[in-house]
């Protein structure tokens, strides 16, 4: 026996052991995430030693297209060092992106994974996420945050949610179609039996319960995490699943009515359900000045005003207020002054006013008296609606939505929220692009171009506030200019177009989740999320088993 097959079972653990790195470093931990990639590049070139073998491996990278083109989207960011001046920020840029030349070209080389153990990689990713929302929920019960995107404690939350979505498409596909064999006693030969997945046990039917838990635990998690994009992308994913079930079964034509009936009703219903929470946040009552009291109860004069306040919840802010009374009444509950600042960083005045108005109270000495201690906490804290920590979920984060639109409409604020910061940087983006058309800025030159931006464009938004593209193919269409973009998009869409054999249920979703995400942000721009794309990516196409199930089998 030669010592490369003496020491092939160890390597091939070695390798497992650096899938699985990644798998709970994903959420759990950035320091594996950054581990696993030197893990699986020492264990590439052990496994190679010898001309042969790492021929061998060269030569299948090189015949697998997907891989070589994702490897080139990488190189094209060492192209664009060409006509780069800032090499310190470009450099930082290589190091993030590294998972994008390290995962193809190891997991294509490599042989792909037998199916248990591809199943046991997607277990432990699967209860990684999972142990993660554990922590988040601990702090989300306890109330232990200012702004609910904290209580995701390793990564940010957003790309928190997209790992949660693919964990549910997970799930549900291997709950659909998996099946394992089993011996039964006193029966001759293996009996197919359907579970849910086989890592979890295939002897007890009460996994189909941990599984069916699992399900609705995530979307309680995308649920609470308030995430404008988690919460589309998570429909998105169910409509495309539905449809994809439609089109690939091999049912009867009831049962493709069913599933096609059942998509359009989780269509409608999720209209109405988004209809019901943001009809009342928009319908604003008419203001008959004459009817309104003049005098508080203490005698003071009222300012009425809709005009130079914000709308909370349907209501006007600026309506019976009077700033002689919050200014006599607020030290008699709180230490901080009415003219500076929450703990947040917001203005304290403000967000007193934006309160008051959501719990139904006047801008006066009773209305501040009225509030309870715990209103007092929330309101230092920074919080300016009682219904976004009273009622969280879909209602508060439309809420939110909605006023920072409004603010933004109607006084030119972008500084107020996420969604009206997005529109200038989405401004200074194409102001960049328009420059430099063709080839963008280079590499390393985007915060200087964004920087320079902003001040050519007289935006309002506060230096604190003004961050890159928050759109993955602006960021790219900046960078590398259109020529970029159009070969960042092949690479995105050419494994599907190119085999059969990649068009997989959880790529398909992986892939849109992937999509979805890169509208509302620069995913692959931080390392959780470079690390996310570029591990599945990979996974799903080269180390996946060849005769995995699908649903046209």
């Amino acid at each position: 026996m030669t010592m490369q097959a003496s020491i092939r079972p160890y390597l091939n653990q070695a390798y497992l052991i650096g899938l699985l790195m990644v798998a709970v470093g994903l959420t759990l931990s950035p320091f594996l995430m950054g581990m696993s990639q030197f893990w699986l590049v020492l264990v590439w070139l052990v496994d190679g030693f010898g001309t042969k073998t790492i021929n061998d491996k060269l030569k299948r990278f090189g015949y697998n297209k997907a891989a070589v083109f994702l490897v080139a989207f990488y190189l094209m960011h060492i192209v664009g060092l060409l006509w780069t001046s800032d090499f310190q920020y470009a450099m930082k840029d290589l190091r993030v992106k590294l998972p994008i030349l390290v995962m193809p070209f190891v997991l294509s080389s490599m042989e792909p994974l037998d199916r248990k153990r591809f199943d046991f990689v997607m277990l432990v990713y699967v209860l990684s996420v999972f142990i993660a929302t554990l922590f988040s929920s601990a702090s989300y019960w306890r109330r232990d945050y200012e702004d609910v995107r904290e209580i995701s404690h390793f990564i940010s939350h957003i790309r928190f949610c997209l790992n949660i979505v693919f964990c549910i498409a997970i799930i549900g596909w291997y709950m659909v179609k998996t099946k394992v064999s089993v011996s039964r006693q006193k029966v001759e030969g293996p009996t197919k039996v359907k579970f849910p997945v086989p890592a979890f046990s295939a002897k007890y039917a009460i996994n189909r319960y941990l599984q069916s838990f699992l399900l609705f635990w995530f979307v309680y998690q995308i649920y609470i995490l308030e995430s404008l994009s988690g919460y589309v992308i998570f429909v998105a994913i169910t409509i495309i699943s539905a449809v994809y079930i439609f089109l690939r079964w091999k049912k009867s034509r009831a049962w493709h009515i069913a599933v096609g009936a059942t998509a359009i009703a989780v269509c409608i219903i999720g209209v109405g359900i988004t209809m019901h929470f943001v009809k009342p946040l928009l319908k604003v009552e008419p203001v008959d000045f004459n009817t309104l009291e003049k005098k508080t109860a203490l005698g003071n004069d009222y300012w009425h005003d809709t005009v130079y306040n914000p709308i909370e919840d349907g209501k006007y802010v600026g309506l019976y207020y009077c700033r002689k009374e919050l200014q006599e009444a607020w030290p008699h509950r709180s230490g901080l002054p009415l003219e500076g600042m929450t703990l947040n960083g917001e203005n304290l005045e403000a967000t007193l006013a934006r309160y008051l108005t959501s719990k139904g109270l006047r801008k006066d000495a009773q209305g501040v008296m009225a509030l309870t201690d715990e209103d007092i906490h929330s309101i230092e804290q920074g919080m300016a609606n009682y219904n976004n920590w009273k009622h969280p979920g879909l209602r508060a984060r439309l809420s939110s939505t909605i006023f920072e639109y409004n603010l933004y409409r109607r006084f030119n604020n972008p500084n107020g929220g996420s969604l009206s910061q997005r529109i200038e940087f989405t401004r200074a983006s194409f102001h960049i692009i328009r420059q430099h058309l063709w080839f963008g800025v280079g590499t390393g030159d985007v915060p200087q171009a964004f920087a320079q931006t902003y001040d050519e464009i007289h935006s309002p938004l506060k230096e604190e506030f003004r961050f890159r593209a928050h759109n993955q193919y602006l960021a790219i269409s900046v960078a590398f200019g259109l020529v970029g973009l159009a070969f960042f998009i092949f690479v995105l869409f050419y494994p599907w177009f190119s085999s059969r054999q990649h068009r997989t249920y959880l790529y398909m979703v992986f892939l849109c989740i992937m999509l979805l995400s890169m509208f509302p942000e620069d995913t692959l721009e931080t390392q959780a999320g470079v690390t996310l794309f570029a591990f599945f990516e990979s996974l799903l196409l080269f180390a996946m088993p060849q005769n995995s199930v699908d649903v046209n089998q």
